[in-house]
């Protein structure tokens, strides 16, 4: 699965546990922590929630963000509920610094979405930034995530964002 724009070629690739070891120590990074709300795991708990999104009733799922072939970060959703409120919510990060604001995130966001809206039962997909990571915000609108609210947390202004499925039936 791949798009390309500008001569570069975002594809979206299934992850391993390697993968998993080289987003956790990239996401230590004091300036990729200040942008995006990331969870203060150990890689012993990022390598578990890896192996437990790799079993068949996962509430999680994520592929890897290539660019030109080489890994650059990851895109997920998590929280998928296909029987209640039918959605999940959805996450991405590109942890390559060279590549921010050329594209790859909105890209690979919108490769995953369609991937994740058909291979799950949901109607929506919610996602959280934080408002001074315009960039971000910007990938998430391009692909159709609709702002919803915005709220501190933390000390720290929030928006939510949600992209409902398409219509299959059109106008």
């Amino acid at each position: 699965m791949s798009i390309g724009r500008a001569g570069m070629k975002v594809s979206l690739v299934p992850r391993t546990a390697e993968h998993v070891r080289i987003c956790w120590k990239a996401t230590q990074d004091e300036e990729i922590r200040k942008r995006i709300p990331l969870q203060d795991i150990s890689l012993e708990e990022a390598l578990r929630q890896f192996e437990a999104s790799r079993q068949p009733d996962a509430t999680s799922f994520g592929m890897c963000i290539e660019a030109d072939g080489d890994y650059v970060g990851d895109v997920w959703c998590y929280g998928i509920d296909e029987a209640g409120e039918e959605m999940a919510m959805f996450s991405f990060l590109v942890f390559e610094k060279r590549l921010w604001g050329r594209g790859v995130g909105s890209q690979a966001a919108r490769l995953f979405c369609q991937e994740a809206f058909s291979r799950y039962a949901i109607r929506k997909l919610g996602a959280f930034a934080y408002a001074e990571n315009i960039s971000s915000l910007k990938a998430l609108e391009k692909v159709g995530f609709l702002e919803k609210e915005r709220f501190l947390e933390e000390g720290k202004l929030s928006v939510y964002l949600e992209w409902s499925k398409p219509s299959a039936s059109g106008p």
